[in-house]
């Protein structure tokens, strides 16, 4: 059974402002913020997009926020803290990213959200995939920011050195806030985490979807380097692979105006 809260008093953070839903299921609790600044003539649509934001590992729903401000005059933007990350208690039993992506649409639908517009960054680009796996034509649209990992890849060693390569090109202040999120998350939640995305079959479980796919990371990204990406484009009928220049795994953040044009042209709304 779902458990909702709506915290509508101040909180430490770009997320203060918002609206908060909590769930819990099972010993697993998944947090919402809710972001909705419509202009009043989009707000009267019978179809307004929902934008569903879903963080990587060790990271949250912060490092999405400057994403979710330039959605959200829009469409209505929900961002995921998922379960055990941030200030989030850490589940009893270790999760796997189908566990993952059942809280996550579990709580889609205490939210009574229809046909979202899905966006996984790392780990929750996975969490994506695994959603468009099960129920295929549950959204029509979805983008993969830096998707993991590496087919042929899938030991600790060479995913920690594409991490390590990339993180030279990531700002000082995205390295600071990584560390600080790991720390809030704690190194038994990340140990336990980490192997079930490197797992992660990404690739086998794509082109189950019938959504229209774009995938996305940085110039400088090698954890999600434009060959893998274009080989899980091919994977799907009509996806897309593109790359933003000047930017590394931490592209959610830093590039936030260019995902934001590129989501908006996936949803199919102007900006004029």
């Amino acid at each position: 059974m779902a458990r909702r809260r709506f915290l509508l008093g101040r909180r430490k953070s770009g997320l203060e402002r918002l609206t908060v839903h909590e769930f819990q299921y099972g010993d697993a609790r998944v947090r919402v913020y809710e972001e909705w600044t419509m202009r009043p003539e989009l707000a009267e649509s019978s179809d307004v997009t929902t934008f569903v934001l879903v963080h990587g590992l060790g990271i949250s729903s912060r490092f999405f926020v400057p994403l979710a401000d330039e959605l959200s005059p829009y469409g209505r933007v929900l961002l995921f803290d998922l379960p055990g990350f941030h200030d989030l208690p850490k589940p009893r039993h270790r999760m796997s990213i189908v566990d993952f992506a059942d809280v996550t649409k579990r709580a889609l639908d205490d939210l009574e959200v229809v046909d979202p517009l899905l966006v996984g960054h790392s780990m929750g680009a996975q969490v994506v995939a695994e959603i468009l796996a099960q129920y295929p034509s549950y959204s029509s649209a979805a983008m993969l920011a830096g998707p993991v990992v590496v087919a042929g890849e899938r030991s600790l060693l060479p995913v920690v050195r594409r991490f390590l390569g990339a993180s030279v090109y990531e700002p000082p202040g995205n390295t600071v806030t990584a560390f600080g999120a790991y720390l809030r998350a704690g190194a038994r939640w990340i140990g336990d985490t980490m192997p079930k995305v490197i797992a992660y079959p990404i690739e086998q479980r794509l082109p189950l979807t019938k959504a229209r796919l774009l995938l996305v990371s940085g110039e400088h990204d090698l954890v999600s380097p434009p060959e893998w990406r274009e080989q899980l484009a091919a994977l799907v009928a009509g996806a897309q692979a593109i790359t933003i220049p000047g930017t590394a795994h931490g592209l959610v953040h830093d590039s936030y105006q260019e995902l934001a044009d590129e989501l908006l042209g996936l949803a199919g709304i102007g900006t004029g």
